[in-house]
């Protein structure tokens, strides 16, 4: 036998092995990559500091406002269940139902301060808020502090709130 003959299929086996392992590594490297970036997008967008800014979102459209409050100004910040949730009783007026003329009102935010359970959330998020709600009727101001628990939930890469409730004081908040 001619062991010339046989060199050039020892080499074809060889690279086709090592081809083979190559292909290998690089879809287990691709494979870790895929699933460290899953995470570090999950981590960047679940902190804190997103929850804070989207809490403080839906805070702001549902308080600020002049005349009467606006089912629309929420949409996407919320779940629609909530929404009707919290415009009830502006539906059961219906859109008929007009501020006197002689009435101007305006409802407005400050000093918003989130607390958070957590240092890190997966999908769902409960936070406490505190803000002072300013009422001007007429021209006349009014200040209170209120407490409010609000829950959300991680969908379509921003936290939507699916629940709120203000609260009498601090003990009355379930978070975890």
């Amino acid at each position: 036998m001619n062991l010339t003959r046989f060199i050039p299929y020892a080499i074809l086996i060889a690279l086709i092995i090592f081809g083979g392992y190559q292909f290998k590594q690089h879809h287990d490297t691709k494979a870790a990559y895929n699933k460290l970036d899953t995470k570090y997008t999950a981590l960047k967008n679940n902190s804190k500091q997103k929850v804070s800014d989207d809490t403080e979102k839906f805070l702001k459209a549902f308080y600020n406002y002049e005349g009467r409050p606006k089912k629309e100004s929420i949409n996407g910040l919320t779940t629609k269940k909530l929404q009707n949730t919290l415009f009830q009783t502006y539906d059961q007026l219906g859109k008929e139902y007009e501020m006197p003329k002689d009435l101007n009102y305006k409802s407005e935010i400050k000093n918003i301060t989130i607390y958070h359970a957590r240092d890190e959330y997966d999908s769902e998020a409960k936070v406490l808020a505190t803000f002072d709600s300013v009422i001007t009727i007429n021209g006349k101001k009014s200040d209170a502090k209120t407490l409010a628990e609000i829950k959300l939930k991680f969908q379509d890469n921003k936290w939507i709130v699916t629940g709120y409730k203000t609260l009498n004081n601090v003990s009355d908040y379930q978070g975890s």
